[in-house]
């Protein structure tokens, strides 16, 4: 009489594994490996990753429109921004911020840069800046 074997034993498992092992180790003699290569990499990837975090934009601050520049950068091994803001045609200032680990918060310190500097030359009123820098 023929016996009949419980598929759930765990000799049955592991005969599987032992024989699926054994395949998978003959079968990488016969592929061709290729040698790994992180330059290549990094010069298909890199561009894509750094263009995705530089933002450039237009905004309204003081009721006019401003163009703001946010651009990563890399500063003991962590990524970094900095952002500019810029109103062109209405003022020469240029408000900065550095050394910011999120881009939002570049920005704002790029907005209220440009605020103080805009209320010292009195450009705006105080009231006009409370909301900038208030943030």
């Amino acid at each position: 009489m023929a016996s009949i074997r419980d598929k759930n034993s765990p000799k049955t498992g592991l005969a599987s594994a032992m024989l699926t092992f054994s395949i998978l180790l003959l079968s990488t003699g016969m592929i061709e490996s290729k040698p790994f290569d992180i330059g290549s990499i990094l010069t298909k990837t890199l561009p894509a990753i750094i263009d995705g975090l530089y933002s450039e934009d237009t905004i309204e601050l003081f009721g006019r429109a401003c163009q703001y520049k946010r651009i990563p950068y890399i500063k003991r091994l962590e990524l970094h921004y900095r952002a500019e803001v810029r109103c062109l045609g209405w003022t020469p200032i240029v408000g900065k911020a550095r050394d910011h680990r999120n881009p939002t918060n570049a920005e704002q310190g790029a907005i209220k840069d440009f605020a103080r500097q805009a209320l010292a030359q009195g450009l705006i009123t105080e009231e006009e800046s409370k909301p900038w820098l208030s943030r």
